[in-house]
């Protein structure tokens, strides 16, 4: 009895090591960096700055990320400043996608120090054929040196798909080596996407025989190159709705609408509905709403430019 009271203790005391020691190896893996909580099995995260830059990553990244959109759908991107919450959301990024040209005018600050601590910013108007006020085109691809909505360069790229179709091999290409992600077969799909949204509002636009816009803000100026629209005027003449119009500038614009013979009056998220209304009211024509900066409910960004071009072409039959 007592050569197995002797045995009995030095048995618990090696199977306790042995347990111990596990217990130490799996403690170490699921705290220390690259592991399971805070390592290559985490989730990714990419934040877009707004719903229509979230929807096309989303499309790109599938189930492999978590994609944050940090500004509400349906809040206009000129006029939203960040929580605290949104600066953390941003700075904990994995890889971030934004729009640039001053388009988030109040994340500008906050990108730039995200991108200061290692996080990678893509500027979707560094990848595309930009388009200024005065429709000069300006290549801001293979790195060529940016001026910002301020000097002209128009930040409302992706309404024309073919425009925002440029950045998708870049954006893939960033984006896949941001994650650790192969996104070269989502990159064609969503090509290919974007490439038939752009025949189907081909399409809506050939019913009209002349397309003659008048507009919130100065919006719709590569819609309007793509699809064979002239521009005669903006209630709010400026790239951003956060601008102010004058007395003397509505005054012109009713004088130009009613002398191309507009027949409707566009307004759209950040344009005072009572001016437009009331301009409208003096050229004798309708006026009419676009959804231009939002995601319709549970849809698409194809859903956002079919539905654009159906209400233009609606709007001036």
């Amino acid at each position: 009895m007592a050569r197995q009271s002797k045995q009995y203790p030095t048995r618990i005391s090696g199977a306790r090591a042995l347990v111990l020691a596990v217990l130490a190896v799996l403690t170490t893996a699921c705290t220390s960096s690259g592991n399971v909580q805070s390592g290559t099995s985490k989730t990714p995260v990419v934040v877009a700055t707004y719903s229509i830059l979230g929807d096309l990553v989303a499309d790109l990244v599938g189930d492999a990320a978590k994609v944050i959109v940090v500004i509400p759908n349906g809040q206009d991107q000129h006029e939203f400043e960040p929580s605290a919450k949104v600066v953390e959301q941003i700075n904990n990024a994995d890889f971030i996608v934004s729009n640039g040209l001053d388009l988030e005018e109040h994340l500008t600050d906050v990108l730039a120090e995200a991108a200061t601590r290692g996080v990678g910013v893509f500027m979707a108007a560094e990848h595309v054929t930009l388009r200024k006020a005065n429709a000069e085109l300006t290549d801001a691809k293979d790195g060529a040196e940016l001026t910002d909505a301020k000097d002209g360069n128009d930040p409302h790229l992706w309404l024309d798909p073919i425009t925002l179709a440029e950045m998708i091999p870049d954006l893939s290409n960033e984006l896949g080596k941001a994650l650790g992600l192969d996104l070269s077969d989502s990159a064609a799909q969503l090509s290919l996407r974007l490439a038939t949204i752009d025949v189907k509002i081909k399409e809506i636009m050939s019913t009209l025989p002349r397309c003659a816009l008048v507009t919130g803000h100065d919006s719709l100026g590569y819609f309007a190159a793509r699809y064979g629209c002239q521009i005669v005027g903006a209630v709010i003449p400026s790239l951003s709705s956060s601008a102010e119009t004058s007395a003397g500038e509505l005054a012109d614009l009713k004088t130009a609408a009613t002398q191309a013979n507009v027949r409707a009056v566009f307004t759209e998220m950040g344009t005072p509905r009572a001016v437009v209304d009331q301009i409208a009211k003096e050229v004798g024509v309708k006026s009419v709403e676009l959804r231009t900066h939002m995601l319709p409910a549970g849809g698409h960004y194809g859903d956002v430019m079919i539905q654009l071009a159906t209400s233009i072409a609606g709007a001036l039959k």
